[in-house]
């Protein structure tokens, strides 16, 4: 009988079997149940003369989380080597909806930052407002919503700079960068942890950038697009 994650593991293949694909892959998914399994049982072995948990050897989903979904696929690398490996995707792009969304916000020859407390460096940082897709809900849809909840932003204009792949060795979600012209900004999502938002110019954003302030990747890679496009304003 299959265990839960690896049922649910082969019910996602059959959902999006564009992320299962060995086309042209280096990497390749070994998909059969029976070569599954017995890969696992030998690695089981493995980590009990280890002393490891057994949970390692576990092939499928191993996080099913109502905004992330973690796999453990068996692979096999170029030179023969199996083993298990870690991918991270979105819940919202495995049910046909944007991965996430960051959007650099300009007006009047400013560009705005929020500073946002962040649960996983436990710190605040200065940051161009992001968020989670929403399953079937596409990226400039939620583009024009990130900003009107959490800076009550009204969007006058999109401008799509790309997409990002925050961490190409763990995560698969294809993050969409836009530029949005604002034509105001109200209050600050303050229920998100959002503390305050200020508008910079380019100058001071890039002095920002230069002295380590501003170190978040999502925010890095919108501006680096978006200056290199000559969408940003000009320097003072």
């Amino acid at each position: 009988m299959e265990t839960d994650a690896l049922k649910m593991y082969f019910h996602w293949m059959q959902k999006a079997p564009h992320l299962f694909t060995n086309d042209g892959a280096r990497i390749v998914i070994i998909r059969e149940e029976e070569r599954i399994r017995e890969w696992e049982r030998q690695k089981q072995a493995e980590l009990r003369a280890r002393g490891a948990p057994v949970s390692w050897a576990s092939i499928g989903v191993v996080l099913d989380d109502p905004h992330i979904v973690v796999l453990r696929d068996l692979v096999e690398f170029p030179g023969g080597y199996r083993n298990g490996y870690i991918r991270i995707y979105n819940r919202a792009l495995l049910e046909n909806g944007a991965a996430g969304v960051a959007v650099l916000p300009v007006k009047d020859e400013k560009i705005l930052l929020i500073r946002h407390y962040r649960h996983a460096t436990r710190s605040s940082h200065w940051e161009i407002p992001r968020g989670f897709g929403q399953p079937g809900v596409d990226a400039p849809t939620q583009a024009r919503k990130e900003i009107e909840e959490e800076i009550e932003g009204v969007v006058e204009s999109l401008v799509d700079l790309g997409i990002l792949y925050n961490n190409t060795g763990l995560e698969g979600n294809p993050i969409h960068l836009f530029l949005a012209r604002l034509a105001s900004a109200g209050r600050v999502e303050r229920e998100e942890a959002i503390e305050t938002y200020r508008w910079v110019s380019l100058e001071a954003l890039e002095q920002m950038i230069a002295e380590g302030e501003i170190n978040d990747g999502f925010t890095l890679a919108a501006y680096a697009r978006a200056r290199l496009k000559g969408l940003l304003p000009h320097r003072t």
